[in-house]
C-alpha cells in the first residue's frame, strides 16, 4: 500500500523533499522495513539536491542490502563514515 503512495507522491516535486525525509526515518525506525529494491528506486526518481543530507548514507545501506538500522546495526555508522572519507 505503501508503495502506491510513494509512486503518487514521487510525480509531485514538491513533495520530494518531505518524501525523502520519510525514507530516513522508516529506515531508523523500530518497526521500519525499507525494502531494499523498491527504496532505490523511489530515490532515484527523486529530484534532490546532491547535498541533501543523509541520502548517501540512505543509498549505501539499500545497495547493501539492509532494511532497518536495527537489523545492522552498524551499517549507518560505516556508510556516515565512508561518506566522509
Amino acid at each position: 500500500m505503501k508503495q502506491r503512495a510513494y509512486d503518487t507522491a514521487v510525480r509531485l516535486p514538491a513533495l520530494h523533499g518531505p518524501l525523502f525525509k520519510g525514507l530516513p526515518a522508516g529506515y531508523h525506525d523500530v518497526y521500519g522495513d525499507l525494502d531494499p529494491t523498491a527504496a532505490p528506486a523511489v530515490l532515484a526518481r527523486l529530484q534532490l539536491p546532491a547535498d541533501t543530507p543523509h541520502l548517501a548514507e540512505l543509498r549505501s545501506v539499500l545497495a547493501a542490502g539492509h532494511r532497518n538500522h536495527y537489523r545492522s546495526l552498524h551499517a549507518w555508522d560505516d556508510a556516515v563514515r565512508a561518506s566522509t572519507d
